[in-house]
């Protein structure tokens, strides 16, 4: 029963989080500038040799570290799509999502940046 759960625990862990903490932040930077781009909003945007610079970095990073990076990814996917006008709303949302990265370790946001 034991390993039912933990295969059971897998599964839904690999459906759920694909790809590395690095992988969800880029993914998520560049969707957040696509739903910004009504509003003229700056960019953060994250390629390729980002996400591997970032990657290179994550051995230094917490299991806590990387939780709060994944808070900061989901932040930015949950951004709704800015439209005219929401300029100033939407910004101030898209800044909110930093608040979980500042609980990051000093030594995790060194190492991956």
């Amino acid at each position: 029963m034991k390993l039912f759960g933990l295969t059971l625990s897998l599964v839904m862990l690999s459906l759920t989080a694909c790809g590395t903490p690095c992988s969800r932040i880029g993914s998520a930077e560049n969707s957040a500038n696509d739903k910004g781009k009504a509003c003229n909003s700056s960019s953060n945007s994250w390629d390729t040799a980002r996400v591997q610079r970032c990657e290179s970095g994550l051995t230094k990073c917490s299991q806590d570290d990387q939780k709060q990076m994944d808070a900061y990814a989901q932040c930015l996917n949950n951004l709704a799509v800015c439209v005219d006008g929401q300029s100033l709303s939407w910004g101030l949302a898209r800044l909110g999502c930093v608040e979980p990265l500042l609980k990051v370790s000093f030594t995790c946001a060194d190492a991956t940046k």
